[in-house]
């Protein structure tokens, strides 16, 4: 204790308010107060922190709280200073009690949850008010502007805790039922005594001193104006998706469902976004009272409980959209999709922990294969409550997944291939019935992969690993290695360990500084998981070395896009957010002499009269789904587009009109050609791309104006037997197996070539309900590769393979070593 400290509660002991001096009781009490406040609020944060001990009971923590402030209130009733009926006289003490009483409450919130965890102005409000509560008793020695600040902390907490008590009013009769167990049900009224002993403190400062008004009104007038603010806003927020709902209604085009119109359409801010929440992430009112029951979780993402929503959705209600809608705005708008899965089981208490990315860099066949290994804690105290861990990973693009290993009983059991509803079906079947120990992998839209882990049990941890095959992007005269970065359980105090080797040993690898390099061509990193890093390392000479199994040959060859006159009769400006001004005026001279279109609601044709009201119609959307089958003569059509991060995927809307039309064209399209400004591509245009349906090529405003000007597209590979990896400017050529070439090359050759052409000939089959075919589920076994009808599972027993039709793979080398 400090002497400022001592000296202050040295003036509190001689002061004449009470009716005998308080002595030396009282700078105990206070003391105590103190420390009792200190220790409990540690027990508290110990579950925040990962701090508990396997088997520990939650409850605990909270009886330890309990016990804290119930031996503090014991205390004062027995205390001889202390007379409890003069109760605002006693407020020095009965502030620090319910500061305690407030940890306690919290803490058996965890478990009796009747407020979800707090948002995090809410949680730094709480912790100053309580500061302020636990100050009161030194007021007098403040100076008079710091008095000032503390009432006005004070008047914010009588506003705050007054929610907290109307709050819970429906509650009030539980809680005096529930006071018979041990007082435990008490803990619902600490608000409300919060409240009044507030009340009548502050009401007594201000007597004693009118001029501390000013402090405490402002302090309340602060909470209240931001609140009358917020609704304000929730309202308008609440007419603008109203009334784009009614402008979908009455709009003659109806083809894609009324939330993809409102993501283009609703701008990305704070208000709008809890208004898409709420029910998902922000806890809002119920319709009925329910106690201690909350909506069916359908957003993996931890629910908040915010008292500005709360107020909203009491005052003004929430917006007029189903839980499955408000799913897919955020999917769309906030790049959420990961969060979205369906879970079988909860994933609230996971975390990674620790991540190992071993990668293989083959500068000469410009290729690399990365395992990561990860390893995911259940941080949930006490024995009960297994979890499930869900993965999404990010891969660059031309990538396909090649093996998943599960650590079962210590011991790694690999993936086996199957069509991707087996898989599906079996995990589900495991998972939510029989609740033994699988894991899935699931090829998804726009270069990604989801992975799922069962079961993760309370305060033990799993591990997998997923092997991932990936061209090298080609920079000038450089090949660039990415990481594969992944969305899932915290990675927040994770460390991770790389190992990157180069497979000729000669090449020189451009690393971060963190790196170390003990021998030639291996380079290691110990540190916390980070997730943006690349390396990089000069262009060497390909290699003549191929890879022959099966009868065939798989060979690298460069691949330079090849020119072909092309004279565009037809041109579609697909306009989005991601376009400026200065492009789209760019752009136009470059079409004059064309016929140009964009897509409004339905497509119109673009002149200089109504260029400007269209670019500025058609700026505000966030993302476009340019309808393909909308243009009538793809083979003489161009379209000029810019990528934007968000969009809906095709499976997202497959039961639509939109999809429909596209399904019923999609076999006899021609693969319509498509400029992307930019090197940025949404969802729905990566899928288009990975599926052949455009023959793409990306570049600058000049680049554009270059092809347009010499009547020039990149032509397609037409060779059926070719693949083409456009980031590394090469192809893949599959012949006969000829002994003449060299077959010494990695495997991975043809894992990429039989996933890319996979995709080539799945291309517009993709969007009919039904498109698997024998002998691409036999290309996707024979590779080992995750596709869009092939996936990999990791399944505890032999029976559990067998009744869910699986079998090894038919290769001895399907797993890469």
């Amino acid at each position: 204790m400090n002497f400022e400290t001592q000296s202050t509660l040295q003036k509190l002991e001689n002061k004449s308010e009470s009716s005998s001096p308080l002595g030396t009781s009282s700078r105990t009490l206070l003391i105590t107060g103190y420390a009792f406040i200190c220790f409990s609020f540690l027990i508290f944060m110990l579950p925040d922190w990962g701090i508990a001990s396997e088997g520990h009971d939650p409850m605990v923590n909270f009886f330890v709280n309990y016990a804290f402030a119930a031996l503090y209130l014991f205390i004062l009733f027995f205390s001889p200073s202390v007379k409890i009926r003069h109760l605002v006289k006693q407020a020095d003490y009965l502030f620090l009690f319910l500061v305690m009483g407030l940890i306690s409450c919290f803490s058996l919130n965890r478990d009796l949850p009747i407020f979800q965890k707090s948002v995090e102005w809410l949680q730094v409000v709480l912790l100053v008010v309580s500061l302020a509560m636990m100050a009161y008793p030194l007021r007098k020695s403040l100076p008079y502007l710091l008095r000032q600040v503390l009432l006005l902390l004070l008047g914010a907490g009588l506003v705050l805790f007054t929610y907290f008590a109307l709050y819970l009013l429906p509650f009030y009769l539980v809680g005096t039922i529930g006071a018979i167990a041990l007082g435990i049900g008490l803990h619902i009224f600490i608000p409300a005594c919060t409240v009044v002993l507030l009340f009548l403190a502050l009401g007594r400062e201000c007597r004693k001193d009118p001029s501390l008004k000013i402090g405490v009104i402002t302090g309340m007038a602060i909470p209240i104006i931001t609140a009358v603010v917020f609704l304000v806003m929730w309202q308008d927020g609440k007419n603008s998706i109203q009334k784009l709902l009614n402008e979908q209604q009455i709009s003659q085009t109806q083809d894609l469902p009324r939330w993809v119109s409102l993501s283009q359409n609703l701008s990305a801010n704070p208000i709008h976004e809890r208004l898409i929440k709420t029910d998902l992430v922000y806890q809002a009112v119920a319709d009925e009272f329910a106690p201690f029951q909350f909506p069916e979780k359908n957003f993996d993402e931890l629910m908040r409980h915010d008292p500005l929503v709360i107020l909203a959705t009491r005052l003004l209600g929430k917006p007029n959209l189903e839980t499955n809608e408000r799913v897919k705005i955020l999917e769309s708008m906030y790049d959420a999709r990961h969060h979205a899965q369906e879970r079988l089981w909860s994933g609230d208490h996971l975390g990674t922990s620790n991540v190992i990315t071993q990668a293989q860099i083959f500068p000469e066949y410009r290729l690399s294969y990365t395992e990561k290994t990860l390893t995911v804690d259940n941080h949930k105290p006490g024995s009960w409550g297994q979890e499930e861990g869900i993965y999404t990973f990010y891969l660059p693009e031309g990538s396909v997944v090649t093996s998943l290993s599960l650590w079962i009983n210590g011991i790694e059991e690999k993936g086996y291939l199957t069509t991707q509803s087996k898989a599906d079906t079996a995990y589900k079947t495991i998972v939510g019935v029989e609740a033994r120990d699988p894991s899935v992998v699931h090829w998804q839209e726009g270069n990604t992969v989801s992975v799922r882990i069962f079961p993760v049990l309370p305060q033990s941890s799993r591990r997998f690993k997923i092997g991932v095959t990936s061209p090298l992007r080609q920079e000038g005269n450089e090949l660039i290695y990415e990481n594969i970065y992944f969305d899932g359980p915290s990675v927040q105090g994770a460390s991770e360990t790389i190992a990157l080797r180069v497979e000729n040993g000669t090449a020189n690898l451009n690393v971060p500084a963190s790196f170390e390099s003990k021998q030639p061509g291996h380079y290691t990193r110990y540190s916390s998981y980070e997730q943006d890093w690349s390396v990089s390392l000069p262009v060497t000479p390909l290699s003549a070395q191929g890879f022959t199994f099966g009868g065939f040959s798989y060979q690298l060859q460069p691949h330079a896009p090849v020119l072909e006159p092309f004279q565009a009769t037809e041109v579609y400006l697909d306009v989005n957010a991601a376009w400026t001004e200065h492009e789209w005026d760019t752009v136009w001279p470059l079409l004059k002499d064309k016929t140009v279109y964009v897509y409004a609601n339905e497509m119109t044709r673009l002149t200089e009269a109504n260029r400007d009201q269209l670019f500025s119609l058609l700026q505000q959307q966030t993302f476009s789904l340019f309808p393909l089958h909308h243009i009538k003569n793809p083979a003489q059509a161009l379209v000029i587009s810019k990528g934007t991060g968000t969009s809906p995927n095709f499976k997202d809307i497959k039961d639509s009109r939109f999809s429909a039309n596209f399904s019923k064209t999609a076999q006899n399209r021609f693969a319509v050609r498509y400029f992307n400004i930019g090197h940025q591509l949404s969802p729905y245009g990566k899928t288009l791309r990975e599926l052949k349906l455009l023959q793409y090529t990306q570049g600058t405003l000049s680049d554009l104006n270059q092809l347009l000007t010499k009547s020039q597209f990149p032509a397609a590979l037409q060779d059926p037997n070719a693949v083409q990896l456009a980031e590394s400017g090469l192809k893949i050529v599959r012949t006969v197996a000829d002994k003449e070439i060299p077959a010494n090359g990695p495997d991975h050759l043809m894992r990429l070539f039989a996933y890319n052409h996979l995709l080539q000939q799945i291309g517009p089959k993709y969007f009919e309900k039904e498109y698997l075919e024998t002998h691409l589920i036999d290309e996707a076994a024979q590779a080992n590769v995750v596709s869009p009808l092939s996936s990999l599972v990791v399944l505890e027993q032999q029976e559990d393979m067998s009744a869910s039709g699986l079998r090894k793979a038919r290769t001895a080398w399907a797993t890469p070593a």
